[in-house]
């Protein structure tokens, strides 16, 4: 029986869920359970005391996994569906929402799942459970406002506008263009041409010139996944 307090129920094509299930698994935080539907689960969410305090938690956390696990597993993101409580007597009582929101269906993604084996030939116990990498990235950028943001754009999907945002949190975050730039996580020249690209299709009347040589979507969107996969791994030092 599940333990009591609050869950966001969340719905979504099958093999992103698929992914979901994967990478939140107890006991770390944020987890999810699987009965006939999928709920997210967070200590986060079990000291809220309504059930509109809990749907606009569980918006934020949807939105900041969509962002990490894009980039971890490159799932599509998946959407809000309603609040779940749990009580201690057992009883669940639903609260669904309407939002906005579609199903892209695709094929199954291939699974695999590996035995270990000792130098005797049998199998070795299993390793201590540890959080997935989702679950540390989702840590992380609970404390760091600017990349918390920058993820959530992320997983929005490729949109130039979202594009745009992103990359300037990463700009904000290493204090400058400039300083981002000296990182050198990426070719100056290819940051340059995402921020230029972006910046210039982002706005309906193409309000800045046109790039000599503009960056297709989904060469940006790659690319901005790349430099947020190192800003997230440099979290973990």
């Amino acid at each position: 029986m599940p333990k009591p307090g609050w869950g966001a129920i969340v719905q979504g094509e099958p093999t992103d869920l698929g992914d979901w299930a994967d990478t939140l698994k107890e006991p770390f935080d944020p987890w999810e359970i699987h009965r006939g539907e999928t709920v997210l689960r967070s200590a986060s969410l079990d000291e809220l005391a309504s059930v509109d305090e809990v749907r606009d938690r569980a918006l934020a956390h949807i939105e900041r996994l969509n962002g990490v696990i894009a980039l971890s597993q490159r799932a599509r993101p998946i959407r809000f569906g309603g609040v779940i409580q749990f009580t201690l007597d057992g009883k669940q009582h639903r609260t669904m929402f309407a939002e906005a929101g579609s199903i892209e269906l695709r094929g199954a993604k291939a699974r695999a799942y590996a035995t270990a084996f000792g130098p005797d030939g049998k199998p070795l116990p299993p390793p201590a459970p540890q959080p997935s990498e989702v679950q540390r990235w989702a840590a992380s950028v609970d404390d760091d406002e600017l990349l918390d943001d920058a993820v959530m754009y992320f997983g929005k999907g490729a949109d130039w506008f979202d594009i745009y945002k992103a990359l300037e949190c990463l700009f904000l975050r290493a204090g400058g263009e400039r300083e981002f730039l000296a990182l050198a996580w990426e070719p100056k020249r290819e940051v340059e041409r995402l921020k230029q690209t972006s910046n210039w299709a982002r706005h309906a009347k193409r309000k800045f010139e046109r790039p000599k040589e503009p960056m297709n979507v989904k060469d940006a969107y790659k690319l901005l996944g790349q430099l947020l996969r190192r800003a997230l791994r440099g979290t973990q030092t």
